[in-house]
């Protein structure tokens, strides 16, 4: 439970002490200041329940205190969590990186092997393991950490430890392509620049992995001293709890309108669901596709429940888990809220959402990135280069939540250019 937002951008740049932690984490207040207003009301605590018939929350304090919270109208933004796809000792030994709590701890991780490798007398097989990187997953959050980490290595790590320096090894596992949503230009540019700046891209699949070794499904084994897991994101255990459809991959099932829909009260066997009680399965195939869910043609709305971000999807047009996509979709149903609060009732909205992609974009490291802006669907507009990675800081910089944070943010990065990147752990 956390009372901040976490721009999830810029976490890579926090893993290597490009930027300090406190830079891209918002307090909620700072974000909408209508929260300081007496009439609005936060609580830092989790959500449980739902009961749609009461119209109430369950919910849990930190310290394990239960109380319920009445609602009128209830979004549902509550997000995903990183995907292990259920591989043996992924959720024990590997790094996610979705707050800031985990991004502090690959620092920790990072600097802790970096010193236990100085430690006389260390056998050359446990030296070149505690050296080694590994990131599993090529999207953009693998791609920008390799970046980071390759920057850190060269201009930072060679200064203070040359042999170490020389020892590191940065490893990207990824299934299919680098950045395989973008472009085949910038795919092959980015793979370009990770392959120069010393990191090794190798297909293929993880089979299971312990404290200290990495198995792929061809029979590989892979030592490592740093796993950071980046293979992309699943259903929260919370939103498989509650008593609404589902997607094939656990995602809650929205309409055009954004609109939470559920399964009849009565099933095909003659059970009558309970309030609050789960439907669809417990575990989701994650290999799973959208398009695979079955048809919603007997599913009914949810009055008043709507749904928002990675936590929902329309099956119909599938979305992908970005923030862009989540914050176009909190102004819409602003915008719908406000109508129907003027409208008399019975009123109901007659646009529905549509999504306008505002790009891709992804450092790949040095002064390089890629950048990916949809010009006239389906044309896109691609670039490379160091106007890139200039496009991507300042895109970046402007979507902070506070000026407090952006200018955080620059003098972090100036500080880093002058003097270098942070080292020390906590």
């Amino acid at each position: 439970m956390r009372n901040h937002m976490v721009f999830t951008p810029l976490l890579a740049s926090t893993t290597v002490g490009t930027l300090d932690a406190r830079s891209v984490a918002v307090h909620i207040t700072d974000i909408q200041k209508a929260l300081f207003m007496p009439q609005n009301q936060l609580f830092i605590a989790e959500a449980k329940a739902v009961f749609p018939e009461r119209k109430v929350v369950e919910c849990l304090s930190n310290d394990g205190l239960r109380f319920y919270v009445s609602y009128d109208k209830l979004a549902i933004c509550t997000g995903s969590q990183g995907s292990t796809f259920n591989i043996p000792g992924v959720l024990e030994h590997a790094h996610f990186l979705r707050d800031v709590k985990q991004a502090d701890a690959i620092h920790n991780k990072l600097i802790e092997n970096i010193a236990k490798s100085g430690i006389p007398g260390r056998q050359t097989d446990e030296y070149q393991r505690l050296l080694h990187i590994v990131i599993v997953g090529g999207g953009p959050t693998g791609v920008e950490v390799a970046g980071e980490l390759t920057d850190f290595i060269n201009q930072d790590l060679k200064n203070l430890y040359p042999e170490r320096a020389r020892s590191m090894r940065v490893t990207l596992i990824e299934a299919k392509e680098v950045l395989g949503s973008f472009d085949a230009s910038l795919r092959e540019y980015a793979a370009r620049k990770l392959i120069r700046r010393g990191v090794q891209l190798r297909k293929g699949i993880v089979k299971q992995m312990n404290d200290k070794e990495i198995t792929l499904t061809d029979g590989t084994v892979i030592p490592y001293g740093l796993c950071i897991w980046s293979t992309g994101v699943g259903p929260t255990p919370f939103t498989l709890s509650l008593p609404f459809t589902k997607t094939a991959v656990g995602r809650l099932a929205v309409d055009k309108f954004m609109r939470v829909l559920a399964p009849p009260k009565q099933d095909t066997t003659g059970h009558v669901r309970g309030e609050g009680e789960r439907t669809g399965a417990q575990k989701v195939n994650i290999l799973a596709d959208e398009s695979d869910t079955p048809s919603l043609d007997s599913m009914g709305v949810v009055p008043d429940v709507y749904a928002l971000g990675d936590v929902c999807a329309n099956p119909d047009k599938p979305l992908p888990a970005l923030a862009q996509v989540a914050e176009q979709q909190g102004r819409y149903l602003a915008k719908v809220l406000n109508e129907q609060a003027k409208a008399a009732p019975g009123w109901q909205p007659s646009q529905e959402f549509v999504y306008k992609s505002l790009g891709a974009m992804a450092s790949v490291g040095g002064n390089s990135a890629v950048l990916e802006l949809e010009v006239a669907p389906p044309t896109h507009l691609s670039l490379a280069g160091w106007l890139s990675w200039v496009a991507w800081r300042s895109a970046y910089l402007t979507r902070l939540g506070s000026i407090p944070k952006r200018i955080m943010v620059a003098f972090n990065w100036t500080m880093t250019f002058l003097f270098g990147r942070d080292m020390s752990r906590w």
